[in-house]
């Protein structure tokens, strides 16, 4: 087991703290909380919800994640199973943000048995409970007079602070056509249908006219609680 010192001092070096293992304890839920470089998140705030109680009050209860990224929460009462969940207030180039965390196990386990459950940042385009996954969304739209078939419609994400692009086929939601589980930095979009560029903008609003180009700069507002989104509108050349 890694001793005190030895831990201060990896943390004070900006390296990764591998997450140990650990047991279930009855009627306790414990884990930790990590970055996306598995260091620890301090003050990440972790809740329990209560799953036994169709139809009656709902019972949560909330711990925050200590120095080390540990968190633990008694769940001997009310008797049932809990299902466990976190988020995180983090600098994203160069911006607070406050994300989801994903858990290395979505199960809902019995408060009697207790259970492990670890959290990480990460950003994934789907999960078991969120057709939005976690991480930015990227929403596109035809522009005014454009019937461009947005299925058929590939976006380029090219991260301005360098690293891989991203290429993404659109796909249809309730928050219209997405690209989700982004990284939320800044990008410079393009789009191609059937192999051809279009045109892109940012999104038309009261306060902004369109500026259409071969490819637009955007960052990603946010539009509610833990939801980040950047919008573009494109067209046919």
């Amino acid at each position: 087991m890694m001793s005190r010192s030895l831990f201060a001092a990896a943390l004070l070096a900006g390296v990764s703290v591998a997450v140990q293992a650990q047991a279930p304890v009855k009627g306790v839920v414990q884990g930790q909380a990590a970055d996306e470089q598995g260091r620890p998140i301090a003050g990440a705030e972790v809740t329990v919800r209560y799953q036994s109680n169709p139809g009656g009050g709902s019972i949560s209860r909330s711990a925050r994640t200590d120095r080390q990224g540990r968190y633990r929460i008694d769940v001997r009462q009310p008797p049932g199973v809990w299902t466990a969940h976190a988020k995180a207030t983090q600098t994203i180039d160069g911006s607070r943000m406050t994300v989801d965390l994903v858990p290395d196990n979505r199960a809902p386990f019995a408060g009697n048995a207790g259970a492990v459950r670890n959290f990480r940042l990460r950003f994934v385009e789907q999960t078991a409970d969120d057709a939005y996954g976690v991480g930015g969304m990227l929403v596109v739209q035809s522009a005014i007079g454009d019937y461009t078939p947005l299925d058929e419609v590939t976006v380029t994400l090219h991260p301005v602070g360098g690293g891989a692009p991203i290429e993404k086929r659109l796909r249809s939601t309730g928050e219209g056509w997405v690209v989700t589980g982004l990284r939320p930095v800044a990008y410079r979009v393009t789009a191609t249908h059937r192999g051809q560029p279009m045109l892109v903008s940012a999104a038309l609003t009261p306060q902004r006219d369109y500026d259409w180009q071969a490819s637009v700069v955007g960052r990603f507002e946010r539009t509610g609680p833990g939801i980040y989104q950047l919008r573009i509108e494109v067209r046919s050349r």
